[in-house]
């Protein structure tokens, strides 16, 4: 859980004026312009017939303010045509302007923030034509990765930014740098597309942000077949800013359990742990609370546990009243971007936290990991095979998470890294469980 949730960045300033402004307020006094799109600062007073990058500028701010509303994107070709003089009203009537068909300075002010901030308007639109051009940036598309940089980095991101839901996804900074935000973004892409997730935009990812930033819709990830009883896993990384987690928004967008993080090694409590685990409780979640095991030193396995059980205890879990499900054991590879195996994890110091947090709760521990984990750091090992397993395994290629060996059955699948419910702030990931939601309230003491 740890090692796939992501935090990321928010970046723009939004300017003062509001986007709500009204047809009879007075002129905006001047402020600060904002290349969201990052063609030019320079904002001048714009209608049919204009042309170069202001027109440019102007037309990418409309694709991005009002896709969210399902508007298909227009070409951000530098030419202010009808179609732009439509969109242009379309976003006016949104934004409750006066409706003219020119960017002026109450326009543009409100597209700045509407663009950086995507919205949705009070009237949807349908899908349009396909655009071949609609951040206007660069036709190419070399391959890019980490450290590259220039205007094809800057179509990517705009591109990004159009695929990918805004709400959950912040706007990337297009500022033609390819840096570790946009690396990050373009793995989720991938997971979302179910291209080879390795942060290199080559031509298959290419091709296919172009094709989903032309779209009236956005990419959300496909859940597997036949699980219908969805499940999230939190931790800070959800808390964008300090933004709370709206549990009862979260139930009622359909997740029915979540895990959330507890604690981390020997000596980090997470900071939302104990707000997060009653309030996912009390709006009606099955919840568990989950360690993040580190073996940095040798035998530390109990003395872990030691942190976990007080801590979850303070906020009231026992494991026993409804809604309690059993803690969860986060074991995977290192978390400090090396992804590396933890240099002192052994069977025997997974058991020792396994059998204290058992003892101490009366439930048997849920294991969350992976079996390329178990093969590399454990050799394999079937010595936690009789445990209720977690499986990450984001290919959507398959079926079921690959079984470690010795397990013939698994309980929950971490299946992505971009879950969307409403209410968290920030992706998360996420999760099916294997079973009835009889069978997941029976788990949960209910």
């Amino acid at each position: 859980m740890q090692r796939f949730a992501l935090a990321l960045a928010v970046l723009l300033v939004v300017p003062a004026a509001a986007a709500t402004a009204s047809a009879a307020e007075p002129a905006v006094e001047a402020v600060e312009a904002v290349a969201v799109c990052g063609h030019t600062t320079a904002q001048p007073t714009l209608a049919q017939g204009a042309t170069g990058a202001p027109v440019a500028e102007a037309q990418c701010e409309l694709n991005l303010a009002t896709k969210a509303s399902r508007y298909s994107p227009i070409g951000a070709d530098g030419e202010f045509g009808p179609a732009t003089d439509a969109r242009v009203r379309v976003f006016q009537k949104c934004a409750a302007l006066s409706v003219d068909g020119q960017i002026g300075p109450n326009t543009w002010a409100a597209l700045n923030s509407w663009a950086a901030r995507p919205r949705k308007c009070a009237t949807q639109g349908t899908a349009g034509t396909a655009q071949s051009v609609v951040c206007g940036h660069s036709t190419a598309r070399p391959t890019l990765q980490s450290g590259s940089t220039g205007t094809d980095v800057k179509e990517l991101q705009c591109r990004l930014n159009l695929a990918m839901e805004p709400g959950h996804y912040p706007p990337l900074t297009i500022d033609g740098q390819f840096g570790d935000g946009t690396r990050t973004r373009v793995i989720q892409f991938q997971h979302c597309v179910n291209a080879s997730a390795d942060g290199v935009a080559g031509p298959t990812t290419w091709a296919k942000v172009a094709d989903w930033s032309s779209r009236n819709t956005y990419c959300v990830p496909p859940k597997p077949a036949g699980h219908p009883i969805d499940g999230v896993d939190t931790a800070k990384y959800q808390h964008p800013g300090g933004a709370p987690i709206n549990w009862g928004a979260v139930k009622a967008s359909g997740v029915e359990f979540a895990t959330v993080k507890a604690t981390r090694g020997l000596n980090v409590t997470d900071d939302y742990l104990a707000t997060d685990l009653p309030a996912a409780r009390n709006a009606g979640l099955a919840v568990g609370p989950y360690h993040f095991y580190t073996g940095t030193a040798a035998g530390t396995g109990g003395a872990q546990a030691d942190r976990f059980i007080a801590a979850v205890k303070a906020t009231g879990y026992t494991g026993k009243r409804a809604g309690d499900l059993p803690p969860v054991f986060d074991l995977e590879w290192k978390d400090d971007g090396s992804g590396g195996c933890p240099p002192y994890v052994t069977v025997a110091d997974v058991k020792a936290w396994l059998d204290k947090v058992q003892t101490a709760f009366g439930r048997t521990p849920i294991i969350y990991t992976q079996k390329s984990f178990l093969d590399a750091c454990l050799g394999g090992t079937t010595a936690l095979s009789g445990y209720p397993m977690q499986l990450a395994d984001y290919r959507q290629s398959v079926t079921q998470p690959a079984l470690p060996a010795g397990s013939k059955t698994w309980l929950m699948w971490q299946y992505t890294d971009a879950a969307i419910p409403d209410g968290i702030p920030a992706p998360a990931t996420g999760d099916v469980f294997n079973g009835t939601q009889a069978d997941l309230d029976q788990l949960a003491n209910r």
